[in-house]
């Protein structure tokens, strides 16, 4: 008999199906409900040991695994896991024979203490992070050792080895999730909405930094292309009223609608939703930009310009790492209106922020004893035919002109979204009614 098929330890594999195990047919019946028979299947099998032991009884655990999966996909079939520990060598053959099963489902142990831990470790996968984690409590011993003790006293190694583990199994997989990002397949969001990718992340922080970056550049280079050749036209959109009557409310529903029209032509279009410090830190090619309350000095009256401007290619400051910010539509909430926004800016000429604008929506109170009746009111900004003094100080030359109102919040947002922003970005869509 050839030394590789004797051993103090064995640890054998099978699933829980009758015809892999030549046990008595009474015996066999206990596979057809074996959750209920749990318990007494190990019986069986510690018993069938049991006549293998002489002085020193065997340690044995035994373990149902019914949670694994293939490729994290499909669920593997419920089959045993099981580890034996005898005092002295036995043939591999012989056990096989006594447990009524094939030796090909019986392995000798590694050698060594590694080797036994690494063997009891594996029966509720405590090294190995990617499979499924069982719990110590799901191992029965029989009192042959205590599992949990067994758990305690490695779990420290445990831990370091899953992390080890883990580190290396990311590494294998960055250049694929890099490729994702400068696709424009996988997201920010998308990495902090699943624990192994940003187990990644933390590790690869400057690597995957640089992948939105690419990214970033590579939509907004793609989208001023799609410009110049005269794809779309961008939608520049100002939306006003009071505080916490629902501005940003409107923006995201008219947003998602955008998304939702675009992915029927194929487009996977994002949203970027800057904040009111740095806002454009984060961007990275989005092709919907949403401003929601900033401040009139969030950028430099340069920039609102080169942002707002559709023809102007140029990149905004050196404060933004000079980036290239160009949106399909821009959409700008805030509770002053258009004109008293950007008359904030200090020698500046309104009419250059006012004129970039293609429509503004306002939304106000039907009646002021209820927070729940809104107004809904879309404008055009259009080419006034008389200059008209704005707080004594500057002539205007473009001005609000006032083209659908109602009270129907879902009907509003239809209308903006059919005849003034679909029109602009998509191509093949209506264009605005002769009359409102």
């Amino acid at each position: 008999m050839s030394d590789r098929k004797r051993a103090t330890t064995f640890i054998f594999e099978q699933q829980l199906k009758s015809d892999y195990w030549d046990w008595e047919e009474e015996k066999k019946k206990l596979f057809q409900d074996w959750k209920e028979n749990r318990v007494a299947i190990f019986k069986e099998i510690h018993r069938r040991i049991q006549t293998l032991e002489e002085s020193i009884p065997a340690k044995v655990a035994f373990i149902i695994h019914d949670k694994d999966k293939k490729y994290n996909l499909t669920l593997v079939e419920p089959h045993i896991h099981g580890y034996i520990e005898f005092a002295s060598r036995r043939d591999l053959n012989h056990l096989a024979s006594v447990l009524g099963l094939l030796p090909q489902y019986i392995e000798p142990s590694g050698r060594g203490k590694y080797g036994k831990v690494n063997s009891k470790a594996y029966l509720i996968h405590a090294k190995n992070p990617d499979k499924y984690q069982y719990s110590p409590d799901d191992v029965e011993t029989f009192g042959t050792f205590d599992y949990k003790e067994f758990f305690q006293e490695h779990q420290l190694d445990f831990i370091k080895r899953s992390a080890t583990v883990k580190r290396e199994k990311s590494d294998e997989e960055l250049d694929s999730v890099f490729q994702a990002i400068v696709n424009g397949t996988l997201t920010e969001d998308d990495i902090f909405a699943n624990e192994e990718l940003t187990f990644l992340w933390s590790y690869n922080q400057t690597k995957l930094d640089e992948a939105f970056r690419a990214y970033g550049k590579i939509a907004s280079k793609r989208t001023l292309r799609q410009l110049e050749s005269g794809e779309f036209q961008p939608a520049v959109i100002y939306i006003h009223g009071s505080s916490g009557i629902g501005k940003t409310s409107l923006a995201l529903e008219l947003i998602e609608q955008i998304i939702k029209r675009a992915k029927e032509y194929n487009y996977n279009w994002k949203m970027y939703s800057a904040g009111t410090k740095n806002i454009f830190d984060e961007y990275f090619g989005e092709e919907i930009i949403l401003l929601d309350d900033p401040r009139y000095d969030s950028l430099l009256p340069a920039d609102w310009l080169k942002l707002l401007d559709p023809l102007n290619k140029s990149h905004l400051s050196a404060r933004y790492k000079n980036k290239l910010v160009i949106g399909r539509i821009i959409i700008i909430t805030n509770y002053k209106s258009l004109k008293s926004f950007f008359g904030k800016i200090q020698h500046e000429d309104l009419n250059q922020y006012i004129r970039r604008f293609n429509n503004v929506l306002e939304i106000s109170k039907k009646n002021e004893k209820s927070e729940k009746d809104r107004f809904f009111n879309l404008s055009q900004i259009q080419e006034l035919r008389e200059a008209h003094d704005y707080l004594g100080e500057s002539s205007l030359l473009f001005g609000e002109e006032k083209v659908y109102s109602t009270d129907d919040k879902e009907a509003f947002i239809n209308h903006v979204l059919e005849y003034y922003i679909f029109p602009r970005i998509l191509p093949e869509t209506k264009s605005a009614p002769l009359d409102q």
